[in-house]
């Protein structure tokens, strides 16, 4: 094993070490890059300086089109190269995108467009802003935007993948995203005539061919605030040395549906995995540290985690799930329990294989593997149960 080359890292937040933080701009610029999940309504940013003192300087940010703007940031100050990774990692690894290089100019942009979000929404910047708040001051400066948008877009490979990019982010409000999926001359009634929301699932079949390319329909089950709606719409779909375009969008109907209703639409078999943990404050504290693009939230009867797919494949199949990013989640209780969860057999036993690495030797005891026909983990989750035997009695599964 190669030895780890010791780093002077400092992690910097709050605004220390402005005076040697004010030279920044194009001139101590070294690169940035951004990852290419646009169309997902989110990108991960990565940018290098050199300062005057010499110093090294990483700036991180993750962006949200969906109202939030700049929603994240972290910065590090001469690091080496395992803790880059570990923190790019940690604040983008779940995107399921890649890195594409961008300029300075397209760098400062991204940046504005985001915060314009920021502004609007009244949403407030990430701790440590003021470590880029010159950035946002920075002039305009010239930007080819359709060149922008070119690198950090998935490349589109056929009809359906248009179509799911393109209603998710009409009923995000992500108007711009959805404006770079249209070709030139598009009729569109879509835009300003269906409610905001999330894409929970978007079912599209193709009816025939059109002079210009594919006429589809697709199904939308979309959570809005007037509650669960399907949304019924016609969409002409081209293929052209731009890519596949949507040519035509027409809202046929929509209509309210129950929690029932939305709950069935969603319904999909279930595979858990149930543990016993030896130790579980060492458990978590490996778990951590081996699983750093993992997100983990804090719920009243334990941690969880949630590890995404490496790329966003899933939006490219006819029927599409909002949560088909996620590959398995991982519930740590405190009643020393680990209950690992997916809608694929295979993704678990994928899980199943990581847990029994060495990383964890004589930290875990597996107990059973269940298929459940309704899903149950996140119920479970928020129950407030910390004994998954015991909520399995209190429903009577």
């Amino acid at each position: 094993m190669k030895e780890r080359k010791k780093s002077t890292l400092r992690m910097l937040k709050g605004g220390r070490d402005e005076a040697n933080l004010s030279g920044i701009g194009p001139g101590s610029f070294l690169w940035a890059k951004a990852t290419n999940t646009r169309l997902m309504g989110v990108v991960g940013v990565k940018v290098c300086w050199k300062l005057e003192s010499g110093d090294i300087f990483y700036q991180l940010f993750h962006l949200d089109s969906e109202g939030y703007g700049i929603d994240a940031y972290e910065s590090l100050i001469n690091p080496n190269i395992y803790e880059v990774e570990y923190i790019t990692m940690h604040m983008t690894g779940g995107l399921g995108g890649v890195f594409e290089t961008i300029s300075y100019n397209e760098l400062i942009y991204l940046l504005k467009w985001f915060y314009a979000l920021n502004i609007s929404e009244d949403e407030p910047l990430p701790e440590g802003w003021r470590e880029f708040e010159k950035l946002l001051a920075d002039s305009d400066t010239p930007c080819d935007t359709e060149g922008l948008m070119g690198r950090i877009c998935e490349h589109v490979e056929n009809d359906a993948h248009c179509i799911h990019y393109f209603l998710m982010r009409i009923f995000g409000g992500d108007y711009a995203a959805a404006a770079f999926l249209m070709d030139g001359i598009a009729e569109d009634n879509i835009s300003s005539n269906v409610h905001e929301g999330v894409l929970l699932r978007n079912e599209v079949s193709c009816k025939r061919k059109s002079k210009r390319g594919r006429l589809c329909h697709a199904e939308s089950l979309v959570d809005t605030k007037f509650g669960y709606m399907i949304v019924h719409s016609e969409l002409n779909v081209v293929h052209s040395e731009d890519g596949y375009r949507i040519h035509m969008a027409k809202k046929l109907e929509d209509m309210r549906v129950s929690n029932i209703e939305a709950a069935f639409l969603l319904k999909k078999p279930e595979y858990l995995a149930i543990y016993e943990i030896d130790s579980l404050e060492e458990f978590l504290i490996v778990f951590k540290i081996e699983n750093p693009s993992m997100m983990n939230s804090i719920h009243e009867a334990g941690v969880l985690f949630t590890y995404f797919n490496k790329d966003n494949d899933h939006v490219k199949e006819d029927l599409y799930y909002l949560n088909g990013d996620i590959h398995s989640v991982y519930f740590v209780t405190r009643a020393d329990q680990l209950i690992v969860a997916s809608f694929e057999q295979e993704k678990v036993e994928e899980a199943q294989e990581m847990l029994a690495g060495e990383a964890y030797g004589g930290m875990l005891v597996e107990d059973e593997n269940l298929l459940m026909e309704e899903p149950v983990f996140y119920e479970f989750v928020n129950s407030g149960e910390e004994n998954i035997y015991e909520f399995f009695d209190l429903k009577g599964i």
